[in-house]
This record gives C-alpha cells, structure tokens and sequence, in this order.
C-alpha cells in the first residue's frame, strides 16, 4: 500500500543519489514520476504537444482578458426612471422587505446615493413622482410646488440626502421623525409612540468636550438686592399682511382668515363665511395688523412703557403660509417691517430678538456652515437671512457691529451686555434642535453640529469667571412634551444649564408653542455619570433638586385656538431672578364685537400659583417654587384646570383637562427639559 511514508522513501533516494553499474560506468538516475521534462512524455497521438511549468506557448497567469463591451449608458430620464422603480419597489407590498422600517431605511439609502451621483433636477423629478405615488404630507398645493414651484424645497432635500449616514443613525432618525410624523398626521401613530422605525436612542454626553466640571461654588445663588426692573416678554407675532377681513374664520385649514379659507363642515366660503373674519382677529388666524398694533398701543392702560429696562422677544415673525406661499422677497418684507415696527413702537427701550422657526426659508431651515466644504461663512445657503436679520438689529441699536457681524456669520446667535449692568443674553437659533429643520437628520448623532451650543457653553464660562449674570433666550422649547425637539442637541443644552445653574444662568426664556407655559430643569442623579468619566447619561434626573425654570413666552398669534397675550417681568436688579409675573391678553372671540381690540389683565403669576400662600414675598418664582406648583397640580386638580386654562391664554376653546391622567401629563411635560424627558412622559394618557 503506498502512503506518505514510501513516498518520502522514494524522494530520500532521489535526493541522496542511487548508483546503477553498467558497463563499468556509473550514472544518477531520476525515477519517471519527477522526470523535469517539460513537455509530455506520453504519446500525443498527433495531438497538440502539451507543456508543463507554464513553458512554451502557454499564455501567462498575469496576461489580460478582453472585458465586455459596455452597454449602452443609461440616459438621464433612464436613471430617474431606475431610482423611482427601485424605491417604489421596495415600498411595495410583498417585496422583500416586508418591514416598514427596513423599507423606509433602504429607500431613504437610495435617495442618499442618487444625490450623491447624479444631478440635481434628477432628484427633484424623482421626489417629485414619488410625492404624487405615495402621497406625501406636504404644506403646498401639488408636489411640483412644494419641490421645485415656489415652495422649492428639493434642493434642500438633495443637500440633505447627500450628507445623511447610516453611521450616524440619520436614516433611522429620518425614518422616525420625518416619515412617521408624514403618518402621523393621518394616523396618528406618534401619540401611540409607535412609528415607521424605532425613536432612535439619545446619546450619552461627553460633557468635558464643552465645559469644565461644575464646581461646588457654581450651585450658590447671589443676595436679591430688592431693586426691581420691568422687563417686557413678547413672542410669536406672526404678522399677518395677507389677513383678509371678512373671510373665514373658523376654516378647515390651518390658517384661516384667509381668501382660499373654507369650512367644509358648513360648506361655507370667504364670499359667505360661516364666521366672518374680524379685522381684529380670531382663534384659528395669525395676527392681523390692527391687533399686532394694539399690543403696544394698549400697554399704557396698564403700565408705562417708560419704566420697561428692556424687551425679550422669542422668535417668529413671519405668517404660517403654505411652502408654495412663502418666498424670499416675502420673509424678507415680514422681518423688515416687524423690527421696523417693534422699534417705532418702543422707542429707545432695547430689544432682545432670537430666531424662530418661521423667521427663515424654507421655513425651519438652518444649515451648520460646515455642510459646504468652501471655507467661507458666507457659503451658508441662509446667510442672507442672518445677514439681514443681525443688519436690522444693528440698526434699531440693540446690538453693535462686532455682534452684528458675528451673528451674521453664526445662524443668528449672539451675546450681549444688557442695559443694566451685571446681565448678559445669550440668545441661539434653536432651530438646531427643531425637528421640522430637515438638515439635523445629518449627523444626527452629533449633538452640537452646528456649534451653536459650544458657543452658549463657552459664553457662560466667561460669564461664570467674570461673575456675571445670564439669561439665555431662544424660540422653540427644548422639552415639555418633546414632540418639537430633538434628544441629542437638547440632552446637551439640559447638561449646559445643569452645569451654569444657579450661580450664572438667572432664567431661561421661550416660545414657539404659542401658549404659557413653565418647564423645569433639575439636577442629575449621582448614577448619571458613567464610571467616574464626564459621560453623562441626561435621563438620569433627581427630580428633588429642581436647578432652574423656562418661561414659555405667550403669543401675540391667537393661532391654533388661544387668545393674544405678552408678559410683564418684574426682575430683581441684582439677581435677574423674575420676581413677579403679569399676563395680559385680548379676548379674539369676542373681537367681532370690538371697536378696537380690547386688552386686558388676566392673572398674576405669584397670586396665582402661590396655592397654600406659604412663598415668601421675598422669594422669587424659581425652580423650587413651580416645583412645589406640581405637586400641587398631583393633589388638587382644581389647579390643573386653571394651569390648562391660562395655558391658552384663557381660550373658549380650551380643552378639558378634569382628569387624574391629565394633571399627571401636564406635571410630567413641566418637569422636563429635553426632548428625551419629554418623550418618556404618558403621551396617550391625556387629552393632549
């Protein structure tokens, strides 16, 4: 039997040599099975000769082949065809992907790779048919308006798709937010917390990337020096110049008091409206001029406006027009008119403005500087925007040029010394955490991509070392419900108010949500870090050491169901804590009524939620003082209903909140200041 044995026998003999005599002679001979011989040794039968070692005419293992003629370029209506049927493919019922979430994922990674190949106009066409298949929920009359019409917005999405990574989680974020809130908002799904894919995960912060630890110095309030300035609150003007009097006012549509308004249910028109459109305003309409004017105009029957240190304005400006309605010209005259007005109408008493999220085009809209690799800062496709906003400031002189021009150049964030010494504002584009601004699907992970909240850390670390006092002043909650905001970017702002509060950040200051509101910051539990690192887990909150309290400006809008209303802030001059607080409002369902709009007080805040009458008057509305609020709101829901109430600026509309699910909705929404928070609160359990 021959094995591995016999033959390493044979190659022993053949590497030491056998000798044969023969003749007298003496020879080597090579045994037939290692012959080198390089062509056959058997007879070919007048075949070919065959060859060993790659010898003779035997091409070479590194010779080239000839490749396949390439076929036929696809054309570009080819191309477009190619991605709508691939996309429409995998939506389809029955293929292979049978998951929604995978369907969406691999469609939204389609749409990424088309914007990264080809043109444009080809991705426009594509989201373009895909909008008339799908039937996307858009704020235009027709999909070719809303992306390539006056709307216009497919550029943008094709910027978008072409930055959007798996590794950073934006298609998952995308297919959450954008494509669940699209189902949203014809099934409702977000308030059954369900969605297209899972709610991404928030990211834990690396709080020493942004500032140093908080020492124990940072947790001391300074002395009230019980000197008290007036500070006005003013937010959401939402001038609208297209109002039109005598039109629908209680419509089908968002907006009312509009030309096109209708109400189905009635059948009705602007030519015989069911509710006529007083040219003072309504319930479901953005702000008439004559009711924006009577604002300012009825101030002095209750105070003088002489005696206002300053005003605080929390963003929007521009009417809630449809994406086919809006355009630059018209962004540009509402912003230009309303800080003309505001300045006319205050004098010399300065304004503090912040952006909101209708105070841009497309509306929401803000790109990081950093999404264009050209090096200029005015390659930002919005600066013209911050460019024209920071030039109107300047001009009013609430801020000077060097501020001027660095908010120019930073989406309209800037800090300032106010008018009475020791208190600075900082106020940032929190469009950055907004979930209708598409461009913070890019990098989502990224909690700080457009270095807005960098510059807040590093202005209250000056503030802090220089022993000054802030207020940070932007437009859309960073909490409450958490339906307006993102995790990430939020989860860092709550680490930045933790770390400044109380000893530099005096009050925190909103708006966007067009009704009045309070929202709290707390402290982390000791568990929130992670192995003794700077790691923080941001859901880790002690709710029994409330830090710091957000006042959620009311509207000048009555939109959406509520009256018109501002606030006076009795502050203290040394402390800027707010020590007193009055709203007043104008009563829109009864304007058709009105001479001229009618404004009158409707609460104070201390008399109001100072429920046992145990808070000193000394003492000012702080954190300790709105948390002891929702423990009363859990123990007497008479409160609750009164809180509900002034929430919509004593609304006729308002809606019922008599339940014990109810109070501890609206409890959980005040206890929570970041979209995380707000999400883990019972969204289905209440009314709202």
């Amino acid at each position: 039997m021959f094995n591995l044995q016999s033959a390493a026998v044979i190659a022993l003999l053949y590497l030491g040599g056998v000798t044969i005599g023969h003749g007298g002679h003496r020879r080597r001979q090579t045994p037939p099975a290692l012959n080198p011989q390089l062509t056959n040794i058997l007879p070919t039968n007048g075949g070919p000769t065959l060859y060993y070692n790659e010898s003779g005419p035997v091409p070479p293992e590194n010779m080239l082949s000839p490749v396949p003629t390439p076929i036929t370029p696809f054309t570009a209506s080819q191309i477009q065809d190619s991605i709508y049927n691939e996309i429409i493919a995998i939506i389809a019922s029955g293929s292979a992907f049978n998951i929604s979430c995978s369907q969406c994922l691999a469609a939204t990674e389609i749409m990424h790779f088309a914007a990264i190949t080809q043109p444009v106009s080809t991705v426009i066409d594509v989201l373009i048919r895909l909008c008339n298949t799908i039937k996307f929920s858009i704020y235009a009359t027709t999909c070719e308006e809303e992306f390539s019409g006056i709307g216009d917005i497919g550029p943008y999405y094709t910027q978008l798709f072409a930055k959007m990574s798996f590794a950073t989680q934006d298609m998952q974020a995308w297919c959450w937010y954008q494509v669940s809130n699209s189902y949203a908002r014809r099934k409702h799904l977000l308030t059954s917390g369900k969605g297209v894919c899972d709610l991404p995960a928030v990211v834990e912060i690396d709080e020493s990337r942004y500032f140093s630890p908080k020492p124990d110095s940072a947790n001391m309030v300074p002395a009230p020096s019980g000197e008290i300035i007036n500070v006005l609150h003013i937010s959401d003007w939402h001038l609208d110049p297209r109002y039109d009097i005598g039109s629908e006012a209680d419509c089908s549509q968002y907006l009312c008091c509009r030309s096109q308004s209708t109400n189905k249910k009635y059948n009705t028109t602007s030519v015989n409206p069911h509710v006529p459109a007083s040219r003072f305003g309504y319930l479901y309409c953005d702000s008439p001029a004559d009711l924006a004017l009577s604002a300012f105009d009825d101030m002095g029957q209750f105070f003088n406006k002489s005696d206002i240190s300053f005003t605080i304005f929390t963003g929007d400006i521009v009417s809630h027009d449809n994406d086919d309605q809006l355009s630059r010209a018209y962004i540009e005259y509402e912003e230009t008119v309303t800080y003309q007005t505001f300045k006319a109408q205050m004098g010399d008493i300065p304004i503090y403005p912040t952006l909101g999220n209708h105070d841009s085009l497309p509306e929401a809209f803000n790109t990081p500087n950093s999404f264009n690799p050209n090096s200029s800062l005015q390659s930002n496709a919005l600066s013209w925007n911050y460019d024209l906003l920071s030039s109107l400031w300047q001009q009013a002189g609430w801020i000077n040029a060097s501020t001027a021009k660095y908010a120019s150049n930073h989406y309209g964030a800037y800090a300032v010394d106010t008018v009475v010494p020791g208190l600075r504002i900082i106020s940032i584009n929190s469009d950055f955490w907004y979930v209708d601004n598409v461009f913070n699907y890019a990098n989502f992970t990224n909690p700080d991509p457009s270095g807005v909240l960098s510059f807040l850390a590093a202005e209250l670390a000056v503030a802090e070392a220089a022993g000054a006092r802030v207020w940070i002043i932007q437009h859309v909650i960073s909490g409450y419900d958490g339906t307006n905001a993102l995790p990430n970017p939020t989860a860092l702002f709550y680490s930045i108010v933790r770390r400044f509060s109380p000893t530099t950040i005096a009050g925190v200051f909103f708006g966007h949500t067009h009704e009045d509101q309070i929202q709290l910051f707390y402290d982390y539990s000791y568990s929130s870090l992670k192995n003794g690192s700077q790691i923080r887990n941001t859901t880790a909150v002690d709710y029994s050491k409330p830090l710091t309290v957000g006042f959620i400006g009311p509207s000048i809008t009555p939109l959406t169901g509520n009256n018109a209303g501002y606030q006076l802030y009795q502050v203290d001059k040394k402390t800027f804590e707010i020590m007193g607080v009055q709203t007043y409002i104008a009563n829109v369902s009864e304007s058709l009524t009105w001479t001229s709009p009618v404004w009158k007080f409707e609460y104070d805040m201390r008399i109001e939620y100072n429920v046992n009458g145990t808070w000193p008057a000394s003492s000012p509305l702080n954190a300790t003082f709105f948390d002891d609020l929702t423990f009363s709101m859990l123990q007497n829901q008479t409160i609750v209903e009164q809180y509900n109430l002034l929430e919509t600026k004593s609304s006729v509309v308002t809606k019922n909140c008599s339940t014990k699910a109810c109070a501890e909705q609206k409890v959980c929404y005040i206890r929570s200041g970041s979209a995380s928070l707000g999400r883990l609160c019972p969204q289905s359990d209440g009314p709202f």
